[in-house]
């Protein structure tokens, strides 16, 4: 498990520090506490710590010296620094420090989760310790969409990003193998770009190399013909695939341009010709949204599950011209967003089911076509299946305590499973992480926004009862959650709608 130190002279501070994370659903025992840099350092020599979330103004030792000190003794320690003061030297330093971020006080709840979440997902994804992390970690935060409004604008002026421009998008370059090399496409990329739009480039976990990409009049036919150009000119036609996510107008909006360039790269079909990636299915509808969530059930062998012929019955019925290809297409579609979001970590899953599905005709209609069908879906099964069964016994029971949970509307944590099943909560939260690549809180959520896709079909059911039964306490903050997770309201979400 990971260790945690809190370092501030206020003791109000510390205990802000201490209650406004669940730090056991990130797999961190009750963090150690010191009231200066000197009892950090006695600390630090006694036990590692892997997080050190530091205030600048101390007694004896301040945040600046200390940070400076634990850079040289313990490299691998990540560090959060807190401070009152937002003069453009103190951040400027901590930048050139290797912050994870600075935090100003008093310190927003909000912020402090999403800036400690995504510090230990550094430290469980054994990411580098380097200058450039603060740089990238609001270039991460930005695309994922986790980053406030007033933080992002607040660090943007930092770190020279440009906010006001009327339009963004996101782009995203893969190696279409092992052997493949981007490094003279990427260059080329931000050579050209940069003479038309502000430019700006991080890798993200999944190993693609994304930018953002901020002008006037961005137009995604336009810019991908340019990357096609690019790509034939250096030569890396045959290396390199693109994906060019839609513009957007306004900056907290670029979560939904990279969400797109997301599923366009985990839906990659490697051997296609064109250097630019495409979906075929409307990844945005609520018809393949309710597709993916029958495909989950079905795969969990929850209560509610339809068996496969139903499920299969149903596409096959609803697609227009019925074919079974192109049926088969919207299942596999569905199959990879259910894996893609189950098992994160989880490599070359197109390529799989490439091979699986390719090797039979599908040039067959009516019943005979929803047989297939139903036959792919129960493959799909036995492969959750043995997926599954990779993880350990303890995170199994605790996936399904989670989508139990979410279906009975009961809310459900960490804690209450730990405490049923007698287990270390903070040894459960780092085991969750390490084995399904998410955190158990945020693994909750997004169960409860899947559930609640399936629940919003049902025109009579009123937005405050299904917020109520996928488990929210607040009809407010279930929107806000839905809205930040699928880029608009439920009610605009039903309608079929953007905000």
């Amino acid at each position: 498990m990971y260790r945690v130190l809190l370092v501030d002279d206020e003791e109000s501070v510390l205990k802000v520090l201490k209650t406004s994370i669940d730090w056991q659903a990130l797999g961190v025992d009750m963090p150690v506490t010191a009231s200066d840099g000197t009892q950090a350092l006695k600390a630090m020599e006694q036990e590692t710590f892997h997080l050190l979330i530091t205030d600048i103004k101390m007694p004896h030792m301040g945040g600046l010296e200390l940070i400076r000190i634990v850079r040289q003794a313990y490299p691998y320690t990540r560090c959060i620094l807190l401070t009152a003061y937002s003069e453009f030297d103190y951040a400027k330093e901590a930048i050139r420090l290797g912050v994870e971020n600075y935090l100003l006080k008093p310190v927003q709840k909000e912020e402090l989760e999403s800036t400690v979440q995504n510090a230990m997902a550094n430290l469980y994804s054994h990411r580098d310790n380097g200058k450039n992390l603060l740089y990238e970690n609001i270039l991460h935060r930005w695309l994922s969409g986790s980053i406030s409004g007033e933080e992002l604008s607040e660090r943007a002026g930092v770190l020279g990003l440009n906010l006001y421009l009327p339009q963004y998008c996101a782009i995203g370059v893969l190696r279409r193998s092992r052997e493949s090399s981007s490094a003279a496409f990427r260059a080329a990329c931000l050579e050209q770009l940069a003479r038309q739009y502000e430019v700006y480039h991080c890798w993200n976990e999944k190993g693609i190399f994304v930018m953002i990409l901020g002008g006037r009049a961005l137009d995604r036919a336009e810019l991908e013909q340019k990357l096609r150009v690019l790509a034939q000119q250096e030569g890396a036609s045959r290396q390199v695939v693109a994906a060019v996510g839609a513009p957007v107008t306004d900056p907290q909006a670029l979560h939904l341009s990279y969400s797109l360039v997301c599923d366009m790269a985990e839906l990659a079909d490697l051997t296609q010709t064109d250097v630019i990636l495409g979906i075929h299915a409307d990844s945005r509808s609520m018809d393949a949204e309710q597709l993916v969530e029958e495909v989950r059930s079905f795969c969990y062998g929850t209560a509610d599950a339809k068996d496969s012929h139903t499920i299969a019955a149903q596409l096959y019925w609803s697609v227009p011209y019925k074919e079974a290809r192109d049926c088969l297409h919207h299942m596999v579609y569905a199959y990879l967003r259910v894996l893609t979001s189950e098992f994160p970590g989880a490599e070359n899953l197109q390529e799989q089911l490439q091979e699986r599905f390719t090797q039979r005709s599908w040039e067959v209609a009516g019943e005979e076509a929803v047989h297939l069908l139903a036959g792919a879906l129960e493959w799909m099964k036995e492969d959750f299946e043995k997926r599954l069964d990779v993880l350990s016994p303890i995170v199994r029971l605790a996936i399904r305590y989670i989508h139990d949970s979410v279906r009975n509307g009961d809310g459900g944590s960490i804690k209450e499973f730990s405490s049923k099943s007698g287990v270390n909560p903070a040894y459960l939260g780092h085991l969750f992480k390490d084995e399904t690549g998410n955190f158990f809180n945020s693994y909750l959520m997004q169960c409860r926004i899947n559930r609640s896709v399936v629940l919003l079909k049902n025109p009579g059911c009123k937005i405050k009862d299904v917020a109520s039964q996928v488990g929210f306490a607040s009809t407010s903050y279930f929107v806000r959650c839905f809205r930040e997770s699928k880029g608009v309201s439920p009610a605009k979400y039903r309608i079929g709608k953007e905000e």
